[in-house]
């Protein structure tokens, strides 16, 4: 293994994002571009929303440059609530320890988020952890965000390393969703009783990624 994957939010980061917020404000954003009402809700993920609802208004008739100028929308929109969720971040014990121990056993170490560059650079720059990082690829980066796996195999490029030397980490089975997709091995960090009935490796404390890399 050369390389070690994180997502941010949930797995490094205690997020204060109100995600739920966010997502009611993306919907009422689209229904009033034109998006048909109810086709929408906050239990889908946002990379669901946006593909359903540009598809939506492209089967409605809007003409293309239109959809890309709502969906724009929908980055800024989504970048200004994260950004404002700053403040209220908090770190996830035992990262430094964890990050710094990779680095220091000459682990390549990656950031996958579907979070803004913006703010994926302030927090890690807030928690002085951003030195770890050999590459950060945001939401805002690619074209096809996580679950997509180009957004995985994109940041395998800057990490000059192959999907079978490299491992994700991440909480949520999105995550999981693109590391198979794209050939990575995976651990779903989940803490207390959040564990996903899946047949994962997983963890409950990011500490033990290290039992599992280096001992």
């Amino acid at each position: 293994m050369k390389a070690v994957i994180f997502d941010l939010d949930g797995t490094l980061i205690n997020s204060a994002i109100p995600f739920k917020k966010m997502k009611r404000l993306i919907i009422k954003y689209l229904e009033d571009a034109g998006v048909t009402h109810g086709l929408l809700n906050d239990e889908m993920l946002n990379s669901e929303i946006t593909s359903i609802a540009a598809e939506d208004l492209k089967v409605r008739g809007f003409p293309e440059r239109y959809i890309k100028r709502v969906l724009s929308g929908v980055s800024d929109l989504m970048n200004r609530v994260e950004i404002e969720s700053l403040d209220a971040a908090s770190l996830i014990d035992g990262v430094p320890e964890v990050l710094r121990s990779l680095k220091e056993r000459g682990f390549r170490i990656g950031l996958l988020t579907r979070s803004c560059r913006e703010y994926a650079e302030k927090i890690l720059r807030r928690f002085n952890i951003r030195e770890y990082f050999d590459a950060i690829l945001a939401r805002d980066d690619v074209e096809y965000p996580k679950p997509n796996p180009t957004h995985a195999l994109e940041l395998l490029k800057l990490l000059n390393v192959s999907a079978r030397d490299a491992i994700f980490i991440g909480d949520h089975l999105s995550d999981l969703e693109c590391a198979v997709k794209s050939g990575m091995k995976f651990i779903l960090f989940r803490r207390g009783s959040r564990a996903e009935d899946v047949d994962v490796l997983k963890i409950r404390d990011i500490r033990n990624v290290l039992k599992i890399l280096c001992e």
